[in-house]
Formats: C-alpha cells, sequence, structure tokens
C-alpha cells in the first residue's frame, strides 16, 4: 500500500521511523523454557521514544512498515492510544510481525532476549515508503542505529531520512543502540560512523562508544571530544548507567549524573526513555546541561514502570527535578 500524503497542516514536533515488535515475557522471573503464559506488550525504540514524547505533550509521528492484519492494527492501536500519529505507516498485506522474548533474570541469573524478527514487514522499509515533504512540517527528526541493522533496504532509508531531514533544515538526533543479535562490531562500526557523521547530535551507550572505538581505557569525558571530532562536530552525549552522562558539544564538556536509589522495576527501555526526555527538553528550548537532567528524571520513572514505555507525565519529571535541586539545596 503506497504512502498517503498527508494534509494536515499542523507541524510535528518531532517524528522518527524504525521497527515495533510484540513483546512476550515471562511472569515474574519464570524461565521461558517452562512458561505457561506470556505477558503481552508492544516495544521498540524508536516507538516508545515516540509513546514518552507524547504524554510529555509533544506532537509526534511514528513511521513503519506493519503487517496488513490483526497484529500491525494492535500494534498502531498502541500508539494511538497514547497521542502518536500512525497516518504515515506503511501497510503491507501478507507480511509478518517481528517479536521478541524477555525473560527477566535476577542477579547473577541474567535477563534474556530472544528475537524472532526476521524478516519481519519492517525489515522491508524503503524510501519510496514515506511522504518525505512532512518533514519541511517537523522541528526534529530522530533515528537509531537499530534500524539499518535490520536489512539493506532499512539501512537506505535511514541514509535518506538523514539527506531529506538536512535538506530541509531539520535537526536529526541519532542514538547508536548497538544490537549484537543483529550485527558485529565489524559490520556495525561503518554504517555507524557514516550515519553519525551526518547527524548534528548522537546518543550512544559508553559500552557502545567503547566497543566502536576498540578502546577501554579512554576516559569519557575525552572519548566524547573524539567522537565530535571523528562525526564531524557532532554533539556526543555518551550514557554510563547511574554513573551519568558524559558530553561534549564543540567547546565544552558536561558530566552530568544519573538519579541514584530508584527501585527499579523493569529497566528496558531506560535509554528510549533518557533520549525521549532530552529531546523534550531541548525541543523546549533548555539547555543541553538541563536537558540531560531532564532525560535522566524520565528514565528514572520509567525504570518504576514495566514494559518498554515511559508512561509518565510533565509533572511527574518536574516534580521529581524539583525534589533533586532541594536535595542538592539541603
Amino acid at each position: 500500500m503506497a504512502p498517503t500524503t498527508s494534509s494536515n497542516a499542523t507541524d510535528y514536533d518531532l517524528i522518527t521511523l524504525g521497527e515495533t515488535m510484540w513483546r512476550l515475557s515471562s511472569p515474574g522471573h519464570e524461565r521461558l523454557d517452562t512458561v505457561r503464559s506470556l505477558d503481552l506488550q508492544v516495544g521498540g525504540a524508536e516507538s516508545n521514544l515516540a509513546i514518552a514524547l507524547a504524554r510529555l505533550k509533544k506532537r509526534v509521528a511514528w513511521w513503519s512498515r506493519l503487517p496488513e492484519n490483526a497484529l500491525g492494527q494492535h500494534v498502531a492501536q498502541a500508539l494511538r492510544t497514547y497521542g502518536v500519529d500512525v497516518s504515515g505507516v506503511y501497510w503491507q498485506p501478507n507480511a509478518r510481525l517481528g517479536t521478541y522474548f524477555i525473560e527477566f533474570g535476577s542477579s547473577p541469573r541474567p535477563t534474556q532476549v530472544v528475537y524472532d524478527r526476521a524478516n519481519s514487514a519492517a525489515s522491508q522499509m524503503q524510501p519510496s515508503d514515506f511522504d518525505w515533504s512532512i518533514l519541511k512540517r517537523t522541528r526534529r527528526l530522530h533515528l537509531t542505529g537499530i534500524t539499518p541493522a535490520l536489512s539493506a533496504s532499512c539501512l537506505e532509508t535511514v541514509r535518506h531520512a538523514i539527506r531529506e531531514a538536512n535538506a530541509a533544515n531539520v535537526p536529526v538526533s541519532f542514538d547508536l543502540n548497538y544490537r549484537a543479535k543483529l550485527w558485529t562490531w565489524d559490520q556495525c562500526r561503518p554504517v555507524m560512523d557514516e550515519l553519525a557523521s551526518m547527524c548534528p547530535l548522537v546518543i550512544g551507550a559508553a559500552r557502545d562508544a567503547r566497543s566502536l572505538l576498540a578502546d577501554d581505557k579512554t576516559p569519557l569525558d575525552e572519548l566524547a571530544r573524539i567522537l565530535h571530532e571523528r562525526w564531524q562536530g557532532a554533539t556526543v552525549l555518551l550514557t554510563n548507567g547511574e554513573i551519568g552522562v558524559f558530553a561534549y558539544d564543540g567547546t565544552q564538556n558536561y558530566h552530568i549524573p544519573a538519579f541514584t536509589n530508584i527501585q527499579i522495576v523493569d529497566r528496558v527501555g531506560a535509554g528510549d526513555a533518557f533520549a525521549a526526555g532530552l529531546l523534550n527538553a531541548l525541543l523546549d528550548g533548555k539547555n543541553l546541561a538541563d536537558a540531560i537532567r531532564y532525560g535522566h528524571a524520565v528514565a528514572a520513572l520509567k525504570m518504576t514502570i514495566p514494559g518498554d514505555m515511559a508512561l509518565v507525565s510533565p509533572t511527574e519529571v518536574e516534580r521529581l527535578l524539583s525534589e533533586a535541586s532541594a536535595d542538592i539545596q539541603r
């Protein structure tokens, strides 16, 4: 089904594209090989971010391919429920929806993820699926390194998206989001370098930055400066769990600690929540340091919620930031 041109003149605050799957998890900490029922949610890095931003009162669209069946409709309706525009989705007949399975671990047993996403509808995305003229009415574009790992056509779609956004003077944020189950670092490294070099804002886990550079010794503040130069002057943010974010914007280094003393319910999606909070704050005109703090707050709140999604409100985020500021002043 060909893409439909939007007639809505209202600007989007952000557009993102990528794969969203069914997430099937074993209840509690049961093993997948003995479980008798599974909990169903939807999840995907880009749609997680879109939902979080919509909950924070931003106008967001999510693009992808979905199978033209009940499973695809379930995913689309889930996003609509949270306020995300899915009118740009390409509906593909006789296609399948990607799924992934989670077995939650408890130390020393790690959480396990099993993907069943090969040849999904989303993995067949191509540039002609979408109406790129809509970017001219959009404030930001957000992409991740998951989508180009899915197929050659997905990689070309991401390249095309960045070129179209750059031509429309729309800032692009890129989250490395390396997935070892999708490709190796030898396959990934040149692609990440190419795409990150085309984007003014790049977010990545510190472990991914170290793997990309094969460098496990350089301090993270210096690593951010190295990647800034490597990626043609991009502002680089490296996330490092509770230690926080190390960033470099070309003029200044930042280290903003994360929130601690969190009663963690579900870590999955915390990185997407951080990116959503960061971009929400940047859309509101906040400086980089305050935007990083806002991202930390959204991620902290997300980890108290089961599932992939940061179902939080601006009031909750502001309250957490205010309480943290009061603690510092005591």
